[in-house]
C-alpha cells in the first residue's frame, strides 16, 4: 500500500492506535523528555494500579503527572472529557504543579479550550492528534516515529534530516568557537591585571556576585519561611525541603551573624552590588533574580 502524503500518513497511524497503552505511554515518555520535560517516569505501562498518574516528570523543577489516552479511532468528545477529568484528579492526589494530556484524538480549539480551564488552578498543556502528528514530521522525531509507527523516511525527509544535522553541527561548530574567543578574553584581562592593579580579577568579581547571590536569596528566603510558619501559605513539599537544605548551606557558608537583618539602607546597598557587578560581566542593569 503507497504511503500517504502531506504528513496523513503520521495522523492516520496515530488516529488508529493498534499498540496498545504499553506503546502509548513510551511514546508519550519519549515525547516528553524531548519537549523538555525532565524525570520522566510512566508507572506502569504494561498494567496496574497507576494512582490516577500514567506519567510522572518534572517541567521547570515543578512536578507535573500525565495522562495518555490512545483508543483505536476518533472518538467521541464526552468519551476524551471524561477520560481526562478522572486523570486531572491525579495533580490533587499527587500533591503535583500541572498536568500533561497526551493523546492520539483529534480535538477543535473550542475542545482544548473547555479542557484546559477544567481548573484554572493547575497548569495544564495537551498533546493531541494535529500536535504530535506535526511534531513527529519533524527531522528531529522522525527516529521515534520509525521507532513506534513504522513509518521510514522518505527520500525528501532524508534530505531534510541531513540539512537539519548539518545546521545544527554548524550551531555547534560556532557555539565552541564563541566559547574559545571568550576564554582567550578572559585569560588577556587576567594576564594584564598583575597583583599590584587597583583592578580586581574576574576571578574575584564573580566571587562576590555568588556571595552577594546568596545573601539576597536567603532574605528573601526567610521572608517567604514566616509566611509559610506563619500565614498559612502553601509550598510543593519537595521544594520547600529543597529550600531549606539550601538555606542551611548558606548558613553553614557565611554564619548566622552575617546574613542580616539588614537595614534598609544595607539592603540597597547590597542589591545596588550585585546589579553592578552583575553589568560588569555582561548582564542588564537591575539584573537582581535569585
Amino acid at each position: 500500500m503507497a504511503r500517504m502524503s502531506e504528513g496523513k500518513e503520521t495522523w492516520h497511524r496515530l488516529l488508529n492506535w493498534d499498540r496498545g497503552q504499553a506503546g502509548a505511554e513510551r511514546l508519550a515518555g519519549v515525547l516528553l523528555s524531548d519537549e523538555g520535560f525532565e524525570e520522566v517516569d510512566p508507572s506502569h505501562p504494561l498494567g496496574g494500579k497507576d494512582g490516577l498518574k500514567d506519567i510522572v516528570c518534572l517541567f521547570h523543577g515543578q512536578k507535573w503527572v500525565g495522562g495518555v489516552y490512545f483508543p483505536r479511532g476518533q472518538k467521541e468528545f464526552k468519551e476524551i472529557k471524561s477520560k481526562f477529568t478522572h486523570d486531572l484528579d491525579g495533580v490533587f492526589k499527587n500533591n503535583a504543579k500541572g498536568f500533561v494530556f497526551i493523546t492520539n484524538q483529534e480535538l477543535r480549539l473550542s475542545e482544548r479550550k473547555e479542557l484546559s480551564e477544567i481548573n484554572k488552578d493547575i497548569d495544564i498543556d495537551i498533546y493531541h492528534l494535529e500536535r504530535i502528528s506535526n511534531y513527529l514530521n519533524t527531522p528531529k522525531a522522525y527516529g521515534i516515529r520509525m521507532e513506534f509507527l513504522d513509518i521510514d523516511m522518505t527520500k525528501e525527509e532524508q534530505l531534510s534530516y541531513f540539512e537539519s544535522y548539518g545546521r545544527k553541527i554548524e550551531r555547534i561548530e560556532k557555539t565552541i568557537n564563541d566559547l574559545s574567543v571568550n576564554l582567550q578574553t578572559y585569560k588577556s584581562i587576567n594576564n594584564a591585571i598583575d597583583e599590584d592593579s587597583e583592578f580586581r580579577k574576574m576571578d574575584e568579581i564573580y566571587e562576590m556576585i555568588d556571595e552577594f547571590f546568596d545573601k539576597i536569596w536567603f532574605d528573601r528566603h526567610l521572608g517567604l519561611r514566616y509566611r509559610v510558619e506563619h500565614k498559612g501559605e502553601k509550598i510543593n513539599p519537595e521544594i520547600w525541603e529543597g529550600a531549606l537544605k539550601s538555606a542551611q548551606k548558606v548558613i553553614d557558608k557565611y554564619g548566622d551573624e552575617n546574613l542580616g537583618p539588614y537595614t534598609d539602607f544595607e539592603w540597597g546597598m547590597l542589591n545596588g552590588k550585585l546589579s553592578a557587578l552583575r553589568w560588569v560581566v555582561g548582564e542588564e542593569w537591575d539584573m537582581l533574580d535569585t
